[in-house]
């Protein structure tokens, strides 16, 4: 009978209890398989008191598993040769079942389903159904004592069994209390909730992330609509302006101009190897707060924890990084606590070259189906990146192309309230940077699709107005690329309320991060001009919000479809209570990237990102109308996630916009 090994330890990977494990390699397997391990030695003498160093070859055979323990550090220098030939002949061993396997020998690709995660057993499949197998043949774990217990990853905390903590040496580490999971989750909410600074919630919420992964995750997925805030928008952009000050351990991969030439040596620093989406920022442009430099880490940290709580992506396959090329901010450069480089933000060829340099590290580290999403770059490098990359790569702009999908998912649902389709509205667009152009391009396409008209003639239905007035055919000369194919022709306007009178938009959307510029006389305007006026103030955080709900609500006397980029408090006018919708990036990207990841995807199209947007629409129900809302409650956004990836995955099929190896 086989011999017994450690006890099984906890998971996140596979979210089972599944553990290191090891089989003496002569039981529990086939009699071929047994003749072919014949000459394979037996394991070194285990200690009376040994540690779990365990080492697994990756795709052997469930029965021939070729593990090998290591004793106590005396009997390890005791039986150093024996070691390393020990090592040998275990090589030479694996390179015999591959031959066999190669041959047809066995039970074919099926039996070569070996462990795959360092040890942990994917015993369902799970870690597999989104990731290439890996090319690395050896794996280490340790799963034993204190180093257990300063694992994020595996460490449960006060929920390890009695046997558990006999199997991994954690006697007397731990009080002997044992908890469930469910009661630690109800213990953290009580002592988060003490918190009355939201900035003091996301610090204690990053801790837990920081010593045990699998409780942050299951905190955040039960109480998604209490903590997103938290650990996303708006509070992320305060974390990030305090960056320095509360930085306690390196959440991610730090790039800076110091390492150019060396960036495929800093990602084989990273010890994952199996990298399905990346998350890069260059901190040029955090939310509506300027340029933070390298503290806008917060960013990629933020955007990750809610790709893995909100679509399912394994933790272990994100990575966020940040690229360090100075900054501009005086504040920061003066600060004695800033974490980045204290030099004025590089531009041009420098940065061009860094940037070039890393995708094609990217590319040759992770291969062409990782996702790459762009964060919070500034609008003239968005754009640029953007265009540049997308051809032969996979990238993912959230600020132009996921603000873009959740913002057009809202306008689609919105026709629910008012009669006619998108291409019987005018829309103008307050602000038109990376998210404004964004949207009027997702907007036109869309229209295009359901008109059957060319998006050149879709464009006219939608106008743009910048820092400088109304973009129009006058102003081509000075206008960026972006900007140029929304100039039509009209007289000149400069401020918002003018414009408002003399287009007559339907909607009026808000990207421009200038609090309160939805003044009393601007949604007075809109609602003289529309029954129901679309009104979707999008600009983060809170305090860049061109308006409240309660302002919307109360000066269109209840009349407009409200929506806002940060969120807000339910509004009681008229004892109607309105509940205001969050057009939230978070309804889109996590799906969306599970949805590219599990499909093979090799590159984003716009069909890709219109599917998801149509799916997250086709989700509001009558129910959530009779209420106000056109977005779906974040209650089920896990579900809403899965309908989305569906869509996007189908979409890439149809495109044929896949890859198989």
């Amino acid at each position: 009978m086989a011999r017994p090994g450690p006890a099984p330890c906890n998971s996140p990977e596979t979210g089972l209890t599944a553990g290191v494990t090891w089989r003496h390699l002569s039981c529990d397997v086939s009699p071929d398989k047994r003749a072919a391990a014949s000459s394979w030695p037996r394991r070194p003498p285990r200690g009376a008191r040994a540690r779990s160093y365990v080492r697994c070859w990756h795709g052997a055979p469930p029965g021939l598993q070729l593990l090998r323990v290591v004793a106590s550090r005396a009997a390890f220098r005791e039986t150093t040769k024996r070691w390393w030939w020990w090592r040998r002949r275990c090589r030479q061993g694996a390179r015999t079942v591959s031959g066999m396997a190669g041959r047809g020998e066995g039970n074919g690709a099926a039996t070569m389903a070996g462990v795959a995660t360092g040890g942990v057993e994917d015993a369902y499949g799970e870690d597999r159904a989104t990731e290439d197998q890996p090319i690395t043949p050896w794996a280490v774990c340790v799963a034993s004592g204190h180093s257990l217990l300063r694992d994020p990853r595996h460490n449960k905390g006060l929920s390890f069994t009695e046997k558990e903590r006999d199997a991994h040496y954690l006697r007397g580490l731990l009080p002997p209390v044992v908890l469930s999971q469910e009661l630690q989750e109800k213990r953290l909410l009580q002592n988060v909730r003490q918190f009355q600074v939201p900035l003091q919630r996301y610090m204690a919420l990053m801790d837990l992330q920081e010593r045990n992964e699998r409780l942050f995750y299951k905190l955040l997925i039960d109480n998604v609509e209490e903590l997103l805030p938290v650990v996303y928008t708006p509070t992320v952009g305060e974390a990030c302006q305090k960056y320095g000050s509360i930085f306690r351990r390196p959440q991610g991969l730090y790039i800076s101009l110091k390492e150019k030439g060396r960036i495929l040596e800093l990602l084989r620093n990273w010890p994952e190897k199996s990298i399905q989406v990346i998350v890069v920022t260059d901190g040029e442009r955090i939310l509506g707060l300027g340029d933070l430099g390298c503290q806008g880490m917060g960013i990629p940290v933020g955007k990750l924890a809610l790709y893995t709580a909100l679509g399912g992506v394994r933790p272990s396959a994100c990575l966020p990084i940040t690229i360090d090329v100075g900054t501009n901010n005086e504040d920061l450069l003066k600060d004695e606590f800033y974490i980045g480089l204290r030099q004025k933000r590089a531009t041009g060829q420098e940065y061009s070259d860094l940037l070039d340099e890393f995708m094609a590290a990217i590319k040759q580290n992770y291969g062409q189906k990782v996702l790459v999403q762009f964060e919070d770059f500034a609008n003239y490098n968005a754009f640029t990146l953007l265009e540049k990359y997308r051809a032969n790569n996979l990238v993912f702009n959230d600020d132009i192309q996921g603000t873009a999908a959740v913002v057009l998912a809202g306008l689609i649902a919105a026709q629910k309230f008012v009669s006619g389709t998108l291409a019987d509205h005018t829309f103008l667009f307050f602000g038109a940077g990376e998210a404004g152009t964004g949207i009027a391009e997702l907007v036109a396409l869309e229209i295009s699709n359901q008109s059957k008209v060319p998006v050149e003639d879709a464009r006219k239905k939608i106008w743009l107005l910048d820092s400088k007035g109304l973009i129009v055919s006058s102003r081509k000369d000075s206008l960026q690329p972006f900007k140029k194919r929304y100039a039509h022709e009209h007289e000149p306007v400069k401020d918002l309320l003018d414009a408002v009178k003399v287009i007559k938009p339907t909607a009026l959307i808000g990207s421009a991060g200038v609090g309160q510029s939805f003044t009393k006389e601007v949604i007075e305007a809109m609602s003289s001009i529309n029954e129901r006026p679309i009104i979707l103030a999008l600009s983060n955080p809170t305090s860049q919000s061109e308006c409240t709900a309660e302002q919307a609500y109360s000066w269109s006397k209840g009349r407009a479809i409200f929506g806002s980029g940060s969120p807000f408090d339910p509004v009681k006018y008229n004892d109607k209570l309105f509940v205001p919708a969050q057009a939230n990036n978070a309804y889109i990207f996590p799906g969306f990237g599970l949805g590219v990841v599990i499909s093979g995807a090799i590159r984003v199209k716009d069909e890709m990102i219109l599917a998801a947007a149509e799916g997250l629409a086709d989700q509001v129900t009558p129910e959530h109308v009779d209420k106000g809302l056109i977005y779906p409650p974040f209650s089920c956004i896990r579900k809403i996630s899965a309908n989305i990836a569906a869509r996007v995955a189908a979409k890439a099929y149809d495109l044929g916009n896949i890859c198989s190896f």
